[in-house]
């Protein structure tokens, strides 16, 4: 790049010169130039070619690497399900199987699906036909024989939920640090949605992969970076409201659920409290919680759980995409955990948890 001039380094410079001095430059150039095209000429006659450059594949950037690499795990999910499935007689494991390699396929292409620069053809004019050392091509390398080391469907699903739950920890991982906002709430979701999988997997088949389950929720300890006063009372009023949802629909039942839903009202209630104080309004005028919400009359415990779990994974969501690269990791655990929440309670997996607008896939 040519470094902007200065008043100095215009004083520096030589006039042009004249006009007539161009002119008489010109015509002592011209029969140089003849002898250099007659030279050409004859040169391309002889069967000598002046190369150029091939053209290179551009470097992907951190957005790119973190799409691709996603792309890359979706596929590799579906593959080791196609290869799975024939071994697999179980009802249950074959349904989640066939969820996650759709869910997988999805993924993939929202994804964009593998990049092609479109060079390959240029950079290997031969369509990959390689020469050997007579400059004959070389002949294919025989296939070797298919080895199946798998005696049984659990042992082989074992594979498919080791890749689920090492895409998810890479799809979550880039979600947090990606400087595309949008990518990283789709990372997110892809995530939500591996984790899960990975554990239906692992319970159907009785899985021994070692994380199979969806991580934890973190403790909220800090604001995401970037994110404002309102944003934060949304996320304090949707988690109080959810409590008390919860309580109420305690106190109207009993048995397992009524013991599942207390518990995971102190969890709702608790997470209120941390986003309170990270935002600086617990207790005070501007603390957003309220004694009492509305609760809708036809719900359940049951119905009530499943609405109130997907608003929140849809919130976190959206605090992905609002929140600075590199603060988004609690986000991201959120809405895996708020997600995994709802379909413990009755919602059906989708591909892309928390993104109403990819509901019909």
């Amino acid at each position: 790049m040519t470094p902007h001039a200065t008043p100095d380094d215009a004083a520096a410079r030589p006039r042009r010169p004249r006009a007539a001095r161009t002119s008489r430059r010109a015509h002592a150039v011209v029969p140089v130039l003849a002898a250099v095209l007659a030279t050409s000429v004859l040169a391309a006659g002889c069967g000598v070619r002046l190369e150029t450059p091939p053209p290179a594949e551009p470097s992907p950037d951190a957005v790119e690497t973190a799409r691709a690499g996603a792309v890359d795990d979706a596929l590799a999910v579906a593959g080791l399900v196609a290869d799975v499935t024939p071994l697999v007689t179980d009802p249950a494991a074959l349904e989640v199987l066939e969820q996650a390699s759709t869910f997988a396929t999805q993924h993939a292409d929202a994804l964009g699906g593998v990049y092609d620069s479109g060079l390959g053809d240029l950079l290997d004019p031969d369509d990959g036909a390689s020469e050997g050392a007579d400059g004959a091509p070389d002949e294919p390398a025989p296939e070797e024989a298919a080895t199946d080391g798998v005696t049984t469907g659990d042992v082989a699903t074992d594979d498919v939920v080791a890749a689920l739950v090492d895409a998810a920890q890479r799809a979550g991982a880039s979600a947090d640090v990606v400087p595309d906002a949008g990518l990283a709430r789709l990372l997110a979701s892809v995530a939500a949605s591996e984790h899960l999988t990975a554990q239906r997997l692992a319970a159907v088949t009785g899985s021994t992969v070692p994380d199979a389950a969806v991580p934890p929720a973190p403790v909220v300890e800090d604001a995401p970076a970037g994110v404002g006063a309102a944003d934060l009372a949304t996320l304090v009023e949707s988690e109080d409201a959810a409590g008390y949802g919860y309580e109420v629909r305690a106190a109207q039942t009993d048995g397992d659920v009524r013991t599942a839903a207390v518990a995971r009202a102190a969890e709702h209630r608790a997470r209120a409290q941390a986003w309170a104080v990270v935002a600086g309004t617990d207790g005070t005028a501007q603390d957003p919680r309220r004694v009492a919400y509305a609760l809708p009359d036809d719900q359940d415990a049951a119905a009530l759980a499943r609405q109130v779990e997907s608003d929140l994974a849809q919130a976190y969501a959206s605090l992905v995409a609002t929140a600075a690269a590199s603060s988004r990791s609690a986000a991201v655990a959120l809405l895996a955990e708020t997600w995994a929440s709802a379909v413990a309670w009755g919602a059906e997996p989708v591909a892309f948890p928390g993104l109403p607008e990819r509901a019909a896939g």
